[in-house]
């Protein structure tokens, strides 16, 4: 299964660079959360740069493993922590800059959870991009998810085109 969430036909169609290319930053703290066998965390530690730092939080130490076994030995070592999550949390030491939640938010059984606890580690002027399959979560259960997150305390700043998916950047509110 990992081989299918990390290939070149994938990175062709969903490239990262393409995706978070405008929304990561040198130096920015990212959570990759519900990260698999790393396919978006490598390329935004390469984007964050050297003084950047990604943790890439997944339920499935299988999937951590296959991360560390790729980046073993690499400079990137340095640059991506690997964080085992738990069913109902997360357990996030820092606060982050960005959040990005790729395919995942529908299987959390609760996103209200899901979302205050990201909050809370979201900087002021943080952003989240969640994305959800087209093919499994519809435009109805996306749009739930989405006012969950605003009444949680985010607002959307825009609606990016991803591949086959259903995606909203969203940032802290000011309150």
């Amino acid at each position: 299964m990992a081989g299918i969430l990390d290939n070149a036909i994938r990175r062709w169609l969903q490239d990262p660079h393409k995706i978070l290319g405008p929304y990561i930053k040198e130096g920015m703290t990212v959570l990759d959360l519900g990260c698999g066998p790393g396919f978006f965390s490598v390329e935004i530690a390469l984007m964050a740069g050297k003084s950047g730092q990604v943790i890439a939080a997944d339920l499935q130490e299988e999937m951590l493993q296959k991360l560390r076994d790729k980046i073993k030995g690499t400079e990137l070592e340095k640059r991506i922590t690997l964080l085992r999550s738990e069913e109902n949390k997360i357990g996030l030491a820092e606060n982050v800059d960005f959040v990005l939640a790729f395919y995942m938010v529908h299987e959390t059984l609760d996103q209200e959870k899901l979302l205050h606890e990201i909050i809370s580690r979201l900087k002021p002027d943080g952003h989240i991009l969640i994305v959800e399959p087209l093919f499994h979560v519809s435009k109805t259960a996306f749009q739930e998810t989405v006012k969950k997150a605003v009444d949680s305390g985010l607002v959307p700043v825009e609606s990016p085109k991803v591949f086959l998916s259903r995606a909203v950047l969203m940032k802290k509110s000011r309150q």
